[in-house]
């Protein structure tokens, strides 16, 4: 994922399924999501809100120790000049000064 992640490369979803961003994917969502929907609703309301909170509580505790320094380097890198140039080169389709 790192790679895509500093080339900004586009990847197809068995790629993501392949480097276990995603862990599975379907031609058709619906038939590839029915499984799963059914699985949730199997289960206990209370319990999927719980192992929620277990699953995201490194992520979240990471956030909450580090945001001060996380917003600050947000601010400075969103707000620079190159990251402007990107931004706007984005939207109008055309390629930044540094790529061409």
């Amino acid at each position: 994922a790192a790679r895509y992640h500093l080339t900004g490369e586009r990847f197809e979803a068995a790629e993501a399924a392949r480097i276990g961003l995603v862990t599975a994917y379907a031609a058709d969502v619906d038939a590839g999501l029915a499984p799963m929907l059914d699985g949730l609703r199997k289960a206990a309301p209370g319990a999927l809100a719980e192992t929620k909170k277990l699953l995201t509580a490194r992520v979240l505790d990471a956030f909450d120790e580090h945001s001060d320094a996380l917003v600050a380097l947000s601010a400075r890198l969103f707000g620079s000049t190159e990251a402007r140039e990107g931004m706007g080169a984005f939207l109008e389709r055309r390629e930044p000064p540094w790529a061409l």
